[in-house]
């Protein structure tokens, strides 16, 4: 029998799992397994929530170096918020989706609003002076506010869009 080992255990069809940067799953690999996820909830009728948390803007004079630092940092203060059992993906350059298992809606606001605070009262440093940032993050839950896939992406979206729209830094559900 072949070892495991950390190049072959991170690997899926051939491709990384992670995202270089913030060391979460890259998007494919969180896709794969939101749409498991989904199928195991419907088969063994539990809840989950799926959350989408976007940081909300920074200073320009931010160089790509800098910015990238806040990401691997805002990605690490998420995984110290988080469950072992939750799954975190880096889906687009500044966005995040968290899977946050048999979680309800209630469960995962009181999760996206710990988020929320931790990120919004943490003194991110960089080049020596202090950045402050929000975040917006929107929440939905299987099967409450959608019954498949497709709409949970699109409810949970549509949660961000509201905290977005409402000037950030908070955390919504669908209506």
């Amino acid at each position: 029998m072949t070892p495991v080992n950390s190049s072959t255990l991170f690997k899926f069809e051939g491709q990384l799992m992670l995202d270089r940067l913030t060391q979460t799953l890259n998007r494919e690999f969180f896709g794969y397994l939101l749409d498991l996820e989904v199928k195991k909830a419907a088969r063994y009728l539990y809840f989950f929530s799926l959350m989408v948390l976007q940081r909300d803007k920074l200073p320009q004079e931010l160089t790509q170096l800098e910015e990238g630092e806040l990401l691997r940092r805002l990605a690490g203060l998420v995984r110290e918020e988080i469950r072992g059992t939750d799954t975190i993906g880096r889906i687009g350059h500044d966005k995040f989706f968290i899977i946050v298992d048999q979680a309800d809606s209630q469960a995962c606001y009181k999760v996206g609003d710990r988020i929320r605070d931790r990120i919004e009262n943490y003194a991110f440093r960089v080049d020596g002076h202090e950045v402050m940032m929000t975040a917006s993050i929107g929440t939905a839950c299987f099967p409450t506010h959608a019954s498949d896939l497709e709409t949970l992406l699109h409810k949970a979206e549509y949660a961000l869009s509201l905290a977005r729209g409402a000037g950030g830094g908070r955390v919504c559900l669908p209506e």
